[in-house]
């Protein structure tokens, strides 16, 4: 008999931590499930860690490196359950997550559709539940390009993901993108107000101002969503301003960050210009005035005026 739920984890040199991860499924109450985890060319003891559980519902499977969305979609076509799962090697499932969603699924004939759930953070031991944003919009195109849903919180039929799969060409919010194509081809994305998957230290962080900068890629994700041939076109220009000009405003927090003056406030003037009636657009501007009157080396001595 085929699992009803398969739960994929991709991982790369993760072994100290992937364990919690994987015990948390095998402690959950629904017990009708597999879990594909694809190794994506770790070179730490990750094969080892995984063959250590004696449970023939796990399924082990190495890949030479291609990142994570390769990953996932080699997890997802070894995968047979009906549903699938997503689960980060650093985040982990309360024991009724498979549950909760069984029930809410067999209340509605089993559907094929997408759900997702909210999330709770793991900060040094305390878990916050994050609230989510309502959906001022109408319509899931543009709520999920304005709120983050990530792949743990979801549970998807298998069917969907047979004709979507991840972009591999994506290291930054190929979920967002993917989940753009599934509703723009008119499945349901539904909302089901649990909050039974507990995200790491590692997932859903804001721009970090002292590493990359992660939102220049991420502004290419929404070049590519945003663009004619991309279903997300679909979006309101309004939304597309706001979000793209949000993107700016991020990136200048990031060269305030790094005293890098120049980039910073051609980041404003983006910010400021795209979205013109922006509310924030007099303070943007006075962040300006006063990133040049201030030394080069001194420019983030300005960043607690970003609200960073």
């Amino acid at each position: 008999m085929n699992p009803f739920f398969s739960i994929v984890i991709p991982t790369y040199n993760r072994a100290y931590i992937l364990p919690k991860a994987i015990e948390s499924v095998i402690k959950q109450t629904f017990e009708n499930w597999e879990l594909v985890i694809i190794d994506d060319g770790s070179t730490d003891n990750t094969q080892a860690i995984v063959e250590s559980y004696n449970d023939l519902r796990i399924k082990y499977l190495k890949q030479e490196n291609k990142e994570r969305s390769a990953a996932r979609n080699n997890g997802i076509r070894h995968s047979s359950g009906t549903y699938i799962c997503f689960l980060d090697s650093d985040d982990y499932f309360l024991p009724e997550r498979l549950q909760t969603f069984y029930n809410e699924l067999s209340l509605r004939n089993f559907p094929k559709a997408v759900f997702y759930t909210s999330i709770c953070f793991d900060k040094d031991g305390v878990i916050e539940k994050r609230e989510e944003n309502p959906n001022i919009f109408g319509n899931m195109l543009e709520y999920v390009v304005y709120n983050v849903i990530g792949n743990p919180q979801v549970c998807i039929h298998k069917s969907i993901l047979d004709t979507f799969t991840f972009d591999e060409s994506l290291n930054i919010s190929e979920d967002m993108e993917l989940w753009v194509r599934i509703i723009a081809a008119g499945n349901d994305m539904i909302y089901l107000d649990y909050a039974n998957v507990i995200a790491g230290e590692n997932q859903f962080r804001s721009i970090s101002y002292e590493s990359g900068n992660s939102a220049r890629r991420m502004l290419k994700v929404l070049r590519l969503i945003f663009s004619k041939n991309h279903p997300g076109n679909k979006i309101s220009k309004l939304l597309k301003n706001y979000i793209i000009s949000s993107n700016y405003y991020t990136q200048s927090k990031y060269f305030i960050y790094h005293n890098n003056k120049r980039n910073a406030i051609l980041m404003l003037i983006y910010s400021i210009f795209t979205q013109l009636n922006n509310h924030q657009n007099k303070h943007k501007l006075l962040l300006i005035f006063k990133l040049i009157k201030v030394r080069k080396n001194k420019c983030n001595t300005l960043l607690d005026l970003t609200g960073g």
